[in-house]
């Protein structure tokens, strides 16, 4: 299971930055944040979206971001079809 929610420490270790960037970013609105109690906490997307807008790459392997990718998906089952009775019927004359 991945983490989907950072707080800002962990943001910040994340970006190879300052917990007061992070916190700047968030206050001038260029990062999205949730305020709960005291502390900030993070959306994966949200930060994923920040770094991409400053002109990083990819945040988080693609591995870590599909999961639902790991399983191969289940085989389609087909209908069973119903016996079919013939073409044409023919009447004896």
């Amino acid at each position: 299971m991945t983490k989907q929610t950072y707080t800002l420490g962990e943001a910040a270790d994340l970006l190879s930055c300052h917990k007061e960037t992070i916190r700047r970013a968030i206050k001038d609105g260029s990062l999205r944040a949730a305020k709960l109690g005291r502390g900030y906490r993070i959306s994966r997307a949200d930060l994923e979206a920040f770094w991409s807008s400053m002109g990083g790459g990819a945040l988080f392997e693609k591995a870590e971001q599909a999961p639902e990718a790991e399983h191969e998906p289940e085989p389609v089952q087909e209908k069973p079809k119903k016996p079919r009775g013939p073409e044409q019927l023919t009447l004896p004359t």
